[in-house]
C-alpha cells in the first residue's frame, strides 16, 4: 500500500471516530478513545515520508538559507566593484602618466626645434635654409605628437576595452551566481 493511500485511510479513520464518538449534551464536545486516538496519530507519524520531513526543515531553515545566499551574493557584489575600483584607478593613472611624457616629449621636440631654428636664422648665409630647415622639424614635431598622441589614445581605449571586458565577466559571474540563488 502506497503511503499516501495509507495516510488517507488513517486521515479517514480519525475523521470517523470523531464522528462516532460519544457527544456530552447541550455541546459540541465528544468523548474519543484515547487510546484508539493516539494510535492513529502514531500510525499517520509513520505513514509520513521522509522527504516530508526533510521539506519542513528545509522551509524552516528558508530564511537563514536566503539570508546566506544575500550576504554571498553581496559580498560577490562587492568585490566586483572593489576590483573595477582598482582596475579604474590603474588605467586611469597609466593614462596620466601616458599623456604627461608625451607633453613632455613634445614640448622637448618644440624647445629643440625653436632652438635649431634660432640658431639657422641667426646665421645670415643660410637662412632661407634655415627656416626650411625649421620648418621640416616643426612639421616632424607636429606629426610625430600626433602620432604620440594617437599611440596614447589607442593604448588608453585598449586599457579601457580590457576593464570593460573583465567587468562585463565580473557581471556575468555575479549574474550567474544571482540566477543560482
Amino acid at each position: 500500500m502506497s503511503e499516501q493511500i495509507k495516510i488517507m485511510e488513517i486521515l479517514n479513520d480519525m475523521e470517523l471516530a470523531l464522528n462516532e464518538a460519544t457527544s456530552f449534551p447541550l455541546s459540541k464536545r465528544v468523548g474519543v478513545d484515547k487510546d484508539e486516538f493516539l494510535n492513529l496519530i502514531d500510525e499517520l507519524k509513520e505513514a509520513l515520508p521522509y522527504e516530508l520531513e526533510k521539506a519542513i526543515k528545509i522551509i524552516g531553515e528558508q530564511d537563514s538559507i536566503l539570508e546566506s545566499a544575500t550576504n554571498d551574493a553581496n559580498f560577490l557584489l562587492e568585490e566586483a566593484k572593489r576590483e573595477r575600483d582598482q582596475k579604474n584607478k590603474a588605467c586611469n593613472d597609466e593614462i596620466i602618466i601616458k599623456n604627461k611624457q608625451v607633453d613632455a616629449e613634445i614640448e622637448s621636440m618644440m624647445k629643440e626645434a625653436t632652438i635649431r631654428a634660432e640658431e639657422l636664422v641667426s646665421e645670415s648665409r643660410i637662412i632661407k635654409e634655415a627656416k626650411q630647415r625649421a620648418d621640416r622639424l616643426i612639421r616632424e614635431a607636429t606629426e610625430y605628437s600626433r602620432d604620440l598622441q594617437s599611440g596614447a589614445r589607442s593604448y588608453s581605449v585598449e586599457l579601457l576595452d580590457s576593464v570593460e571586458a573583465t567587468l562585463a565577466e565580473i557581471l556575468a559571474e555575479v549574474r550567474n551566481n544571482k540566477s543560482q540563488i
